[in-house]
């Protein structure tokens, strides 16, 4: 019984410390934009309020939903006080399973910066893992 106790006490105290961690990670949007290539195919965490919201429509072939219909996916601008970057969120394989981003909602996103190749300025985009609302 003492185990059990004991495993469930460290695996809390893990998780509170990681949900501490990813709350100080945030890194301010203007570092980004200015040194898009040290954070190039890195996973950070940012910010702030969607802006320019848009739904893309149903399409194929992504690999996550073996070559079938991708439902859901949004591309929108992060707005925070450094800056703004833009945001591609990946859909789902079933219509009406992600709740959708919305107009100035306040967001937390996880993802992978991304500088598009053929872009001559080299603007990067974050490609999102995970976005946790924020409450107001």
């Amino acid at each position: 019984m003492f185990l059990f106790f004991h495993s469930m006490l460290c695996l809390n105290l893990g998780l509170g410390l990681a949900s501490l961690a990813s709350a100080e990670d945030r890194l301010p949007i203007n570092k980004i934009l200015k040194h898009p290539t040290d954070y190039q195919a890195q996973v950070v965490t940012v910010e702030g309020h969607a802006r320019a919201v848009s739904s893309l429509p149903v399409h194929r072939g992504t690999p996550s939903c073996g070559g079938g219909s991708v439902y859901d996916s949004q591309v929108f601008a992060l707005q925070d006080k450094s800056g703004t970057i833009g945001i591609s969120t990946t859909g789902a394989c079933r219509p009406n399973v992600i709740k959708p981003v919305v107009q100035s909602e306040h967001l937390r996103v996880r993802g992978m910066v991304m500088a598009e190749q053929n872009d001559p300025k080299g603007t990067p985009l974050i490609y999102a893992h995970s976005i946790d609302r924020v409450a107001p």
